[in-house]
Formats: C-alpha cells, sequence, structure tokens
C-alpha cells in the first residue's frame, strides 16, 4: 500500500519504520514501511483491508494518527487526506457512542467539531488541499483532548457515588527504602518490589537477600499493598552473568528460571501475595527464544510460582501493548493474542499489566492521546481480568526546556491517571521508578535529590477526588 506525502516533516524516521496496520476487530498487522521521496509505500503481512497508525508531527505534539480501514489499490493515496478522514471518524464515533450512553458534551466541543468538518469538506472539495486536512487533524486532536477531559471527569463522578473508598491502588516502583519516605507514604498506597535476578543471584546458587529483605519489612511496617517483581524479564537483559551460556538454551534455561522463581517466592510466603512473574514476555529480546518457547517457559514459570502458594496472585506484564514491536521484530503473535494463548494453555493468570512508556526507544510506545488509552484499556477488558497499568514519565521532545518538560509530563501524567480512574477494570495504576539510576525510566527523585512535581501532583488528585481520610 503506498501513500503520496504533499508535506515537508510530516513524519519523523521512527515513526516510519513502527508504521503498522489495525484491522476492524483490533488485530494488528506487520508491516514493513519505507520513505522514498514523497511516497510511503507498506509492505504488509496480510493484505486485508485495515487502518494505517503512524506518528506524525501535528505542530506542537507528535502522536499516533489513524487512518480509516483501506483496501489494497495501485494508485497511492493522499496521507494528509486519509488521516483527517481517520482521525475524524474517530472523534465521531466515540462523541456518538458516549454522548448515547449519557456523557453531556459542551458546546466548545460541539463548535470543534464542527470547525474540524468543515476544514475536511474544504480539503476535499478543493482537490485534496493539505493543508486544510492538516488543519482538520489539529482541530480534531483539540476536539479529541476535550472529548477524553469531559469523559473522565464525568466518569469519576459516576464512580464517586458508587463508592467512598479510593477505587485502585496508586504505587511506585523501588529497589530500597525511599529518601522523601513521607511523600512517597502520602502518595502512594502500594509498592512494586523490584527482584532484578542479577542483583539476587549474582553468582550460581548464592543469593543476596539483605537488600530485599529491608525494602519487604519497611513496606509491612507501613502496610503498604506489595507487588513483588517482575522475576524475569524477558525484554531488558536483568539475567545474571553466569547463565549466557544457556540463554539460547531453551530447556537449561526453563529449569534456572523455574529453580529462581520457586526459591525468591518461597522466601517471601505470606509476605507478598502478589507476584509479577514475568515481564515482556509477548515481545522478548533478551535470549534467543521464540515465542513458541516463551510461552512454553512462562507457563512453567507460573507453575513454579503456584506449586509454592496456591494461594498468591499472579500478574504478567504486557511491552508494548499497541504492538508496535511487530514491525521491528520477528514475533507474529499481536499482545492480547499472546497472553489469550498462555491463558488457553492453562497458565492461571489473577491481573495484567500493561507497560505504558511513552517515547521513541525501542521498549517504548509510539506517544499517543487519552482517547487511544481508552481504546487500548477497554480492549484489553475483554479478557475480564482486572488491569495494571505501568506508567514512567513520558519522554518530551528533545527541544524542549526544563520547565517545559516537567510541565507537560505533569499534565500527561494527570491525564493518564485520570483515565484510569475512569475505567472499573483498572485496579491499579504504579509508576516504574522512584529513584533507581540504572533503569531507563526517568525516576521521579532528581539526582539533586529534588522531587519531581508529578509526585505531589499525584497526592492532590487523590485528594481531590477521593478525601484522604477514605483513601487508605
Amino acid at each position: 500500500m503506498r501513500f503520496r506525502i504533499a508535506t515537508e516533516n510530516l513524519l519523523p524516521s521512527e515513526g516510519v519504520t513502527r508504521a503498522d496496520f489495525v484491522t476492524f476487530d483490533g488485530r494488528v498487522i506487520r508491516a514493513k514501511s519505507r520513505l522514498d521521496g514523497d511516497l510511503l509505500e507498506c509492505i504488509r503481512s496480510q493484505t486485508d483491508s485495515s487502518k494505517l497508525r503512524i506518528l506524525c508531527n501535528l505542530g506542537d505534539r507528535q502522536t499516533i494518527v489513524c487512518t480509516t480501514s483501506l483496501p489494497e489499490q495501485q494508485t497511492p493515496y493522499d496521507l494528509e487526506v486519509e488521516l483527517a478522514r481517520g482521525e475524524l471518524s474517530r472523534l465521531r464515533n466515540f462523541y456518538h457512542l458516549w454522548t448515547g450512553a449519557g456523557l453531556k458534551s459542551t458546546p466548545v466541543l460541539d463548535d470543534l467539531l464542527e470547525k474540524a468538518h468543515k476544514a475536511f469538506r474544504l480539503g476535499i472539495f478543493s482537490g485534496s488541499d493539505p493543508n486544510a486536512c492538516l488543519a482538520s487533524l489539529r482541530l480534531t486532536q483539540e476536539a479529541i483532548d476535550l472529548l477524553t477531559h469531559l469523559y473522565t471527569k464525568q466518569r469519576i463522578t459516576y464512580r464517586q457515588q458508587k463508592t467512598q473508598r479510593f477505587p485502585m491502588m496508586v504505587g511506585c516502583g523501588l529497589s530500597q527504602p525511599p529518601i522523601h519516605e513521607e511523600h512517597f507514604v502520602e502518595a502512594f498506597n502500594s509498592i512494586l518490589i523490584k527482584t532484578r535476578w542479577c542483583d539476587l543471584e549474582p553468582t550460581d546458587g548464592n543469593y543476596e537477600w539483605k537488600n530485599l529483605d529491608r525494602l519487604v519489612d519497611w513496606a509491612g511496617e507501613r502496610r503498604l499493598f506489595t507487588m513483588g517483581g517482575p522475576l524475569l524479564n524477558l525484554s531488558t537483559d536483568n539475567f545474571p552473568d553466569w547463565i549466557s551460556p544457556w540463554k539460547s538454551d531453551p530447556v537449561n534455561l526453563q529449569s534456572f528460571t523455574s529453580d529462581f522463581v520457586e526459591t525468591v517466592v518461597s522466601r517471601y510466603v505470606g509476605r507478598i501475595r502478589h507476584w509479577e512473574v514475568v515481564c515482556g514476555p509477548n515481545r522478548g529480546g533478551a535470549s534467543a527464544l521464540s515465542e513458541e518457547q516463551r510461552l512454553n517457559l512462562v507457563v512453567r514459570a507460573i507453575e513454579a510460582a503456584q506449586q509454592v502458594d496456591e494461594q498468591i496472585q499472579i500478574s504478567l506484564r504486557v511491552t508494548q501493548p499497541w504492538g508496535e514491536y511487530l514491525s521491528t521484530t520477528e514475533n507474529r503473535l499481536p499482545p492480547i493474542q499472546f497472553i489469550d494463548t498462555l491463558r488457553r494453555s492453562g497458565a492461571r493468570i489473577s491481573e495484567i499489566n500493561l507497560d505504558i512508556r511513552f517515547g521513541t526507544g525501542s521498549l517504548h510506545s509510539l506517544h499517543r492521546d487519552m482517547l487511544s488509552v481508552s481504546q487500548l484499556l477497554d480492549h484489553w477488558s475483554i479478557l475480564q481480568t482486572p488491569l495494571n497499568v505501568m506508567a514512567a514519565l513520558p519522554i518530551a521532545p528533545a527541544e524542549t526546556d526544563r520547565i517545559s518538560r516537567v510541565q507537560w509530563q505533569m499534565q500527561q501524567m494527570e491525564d493518564f491517571l485520570l483515565m484510569c480512574l475512569s475505567k472499573e477494570r483498572v485496579t491499579g495504576f504504579y509508576c516504574l521508578n522512584w529513584a533507581d539510576r540504572r533503569v531507563m525510566e526517568e525516576p521521579l527523585v532528581d539526582t539533586d535529590n529534588s522531587l519531581h512535581p508529578v509526585v505531589s501532583n499525584l497526592t492532590a488528585l487523590e485528594q481531590t477526588h477521593w478525601p484522604s481520610s477514605m483513601v487508605r
């Protein structure tokens, strides 16, 4: 499928290489895309009618936008026209879906919708004018922002009427007891205790428990809900060095991983009741295992944990839950199909953790608007399994100054938390990094030990929507 592009610098390079297609029922179709002058060529793994998803520069924002469902044809499509049509269609669909279910619109939103329609009509009837179509795209994005704001506000109001207690866990990842302890406990009612294999078993059979014991004791003394993990990370190489010779040997690797999982879970029986057993099994990348081999390894790891304690909760973390990795790796299973295959194989999964880190790194999800986040959460809700959202501070554009970057991150995390609060299937929202300098996620505590304003903002949001006396 080919697209003609009339606007210079509309597509960033990372957007082209990670472009993909989505069918009407949500299946991701992998694609190999390249830009040749003003022509975008996409070679798809399947030729079904589908929507192009691609990262675009739209004024002061860079975000994923979609076309409508397009069939193959010999002549190129006009990209600006199809993106404007697709985004306007997406806005209209959810506007009518939500207002039909009781959402109250505003004159400002209705006016934006009319202006977006008018700009699109002008673009079509003036010979596919790209400037008019881009104007429609920008107006549509502005309307989408307002629509999702109204949706989350009204949904949260509805949930407040149903429950007096804060309806989900809000936590953060820790590898040691935190500095600024009082701010941590005020903002979070849960903790994700990091269990890196390379730290716990640096040499074969020799475990170092001191730091982990201290952190588990600290969390217990403060009565924080505790989730441990991930025990195994298949997308980032947290394996100890001594296991390198067996990374490409699925039989021996399964044996080592199962033994590690059993050992750690056994030590904390009764103290940690929720374990995130595996991170990133859908994508892989930390070993040479195929999809089938990763499926087998995950099933064995879950069985090892449940043999120790049948009552513990087991969760898995899904990396890149929109499925961008399908266009850059040899994987074939979309994320939700990978998890569904695991469940059909007999793996008992209590909760699903969606790893949503916005950025352009190989493990990040490309930036999306909150309507796309809402669609994602609804899509995963069809599995009828509780969801946890694992979030990191989004990576701002490189040219953004520090003050603007911090303000943008605060707004993004606020929108993110409120969208999660509006969804009854979401039971937890976790920031991935408090102060760890060894990982890629930007920490909430800066190098000078100052707190990111996101922390106080999260606290304020919780107390605004549910008074502090009712939060915990």
